[in-house]
């Protein structure tokens, strides 16, 4: 789009906000900044066009840091005041970036299948070295991009290392197995608890709401087919001695919470969230990706295919619903069949 085309856009969008055609505006608006990314003026007027206040802020963020002197930017967003901001164009934003993002994100997944695979079938020391490397850079390059929808994707995507890290250091040998995911999820919950504040989601935009509840409570019928189903994959042993309600009770629920909610609330929750505004539809995907690949430790090609089948389901579900209850039971409930029911069917 040339220059003067660009600022005949700006202006329509500003004629049609003036005559109450908010969505004509927006439109108009994100044509702009498909092409031009780097305008303030168009940042600006988007911000009178957007509907919530967080993406207003978001705008008026945008506006500023391309422009300083804007001072009506500066005005409006001092009289919101601190608080959340999320684009409203996603990816459209990353403009003349894109490729290179593309090649970043494929590239630190494709370290991330090798830290995996390092630590699984060669050497846990060089995998938790090389997952180290991940993490500090995912920081780095969320601290590069402080002002940009980069920011978000590679804060929560700093999870996935991290979640590996702590299986590797925590010094759980002296603990039964069955406490390990229970001592895990503890700094994990802190972890994207901080994430999540940083980036500023609020709870209800990563799923952590009661909203269509009746809904959500159908999908976790398909728990126990779908762990019965891993479970003739991996074959794995019981995480209990026995079948009495001593155990299954305390294990079934650390599980429930330990895995299935703090791993949708990760995965589902702020990382693909952040993902589907930096990569659009294909962050799904990703996320997905990123799921299946710390699958690898089981040593089964079958199952990260089928864990990467199952994340792309829990993670439509969650973009319809936008909630997590639903696929976090779901979750739950798969590994309560997998390692607490099916091995003593």
């Amino acid at each position: 789009m040339r220059e003067s085309d660009g600022e005949r856009q700006i202006q329509a969008a500003t004629a049609a906000l003036r005559s109450g055609q908010r969505v004509r505006a927006r439109h108009l608006l994100e044509e702009v900044l498909r092409s031009k990314p780097d305008s303030d003026r168009a940042w600006y007027w988007l911000a009178q066009a957007v509907e919530t206040v967080e993406e207003r802020r978001f705008c008026l963020s945008r506006a500023l840091s391309l422009n300083r002197r804007n001072a009506l930017a500066r005005r409006e967003l001092e009289a919101l005041g601190p608080g959340p901001a999320w684009s409203p164009l996603g990816e459209a934003v990353l403009g003349g970036r894109k490729g290179a993002f593309w090649s970043l994100s494929l590239g630190y997944l494709a370290l991330l299948t090798a830290a995996e695979a390092l630590t699984a079938l060669v050497e846990p020391r060089a995998g938790l070295v090389l997952h180290s490397i991940l993490l500090t850079g995912a920081l780095l390059l969320s601290a590069r991009f402080w002002d940009g929808p980069e920011h978000r994707f590679w804060m929560t995507v700093g999870l996935a290392p991290l979640i590996r890290l702590l299986s590797l250091a925590l010094p759980l040998r002296a603990i039964p197995l069955m406490y390990w995911y229970l001592v895990i999820s503890v700094p994990l919950f802190v972890a994207v608890f901080v994430v999540r504040r940083v980036v500023h989601l609020s709870r209800e935009q990563v799923g952590l709401h009661s909203r269509g509840l009746p809904g959500q409570l159908l999908l976790p019928l398909l728990g126990p087919p779908l762990g019965m189903l891993e479970y003739r994959i991996l074959r794995p042993p019981p995480l209990i001695s026995g079948w009495n309600a001593g155990e299954f009770l305390p294990a079934a629920l650390i599980l429930l919470v330990s895995t299935g909610l703090v791993e949708e609330l990760i995965f589902r929750g702020v990382m693909q969230k952040a993902a589907l505004e930096a990569l659009g539809r294909w962050g799904m995907v990703y996320v997905a990706a990123v799921f299946a690949v710390l699958h690898i430790g089981h040593r089964s090609l079958t199952d990260v295919l089928f864990v990467f089948g199952v994340a792309l389901l829990f993670g439509e579900f969650v973009r319809r619903t936008r909630s997590i209850v639903g696929v976090s039971l779901t979750h739950g409930l798969i590994n309560v069949w997998l390692f607490l029911v099916a091995p003593f069917l």
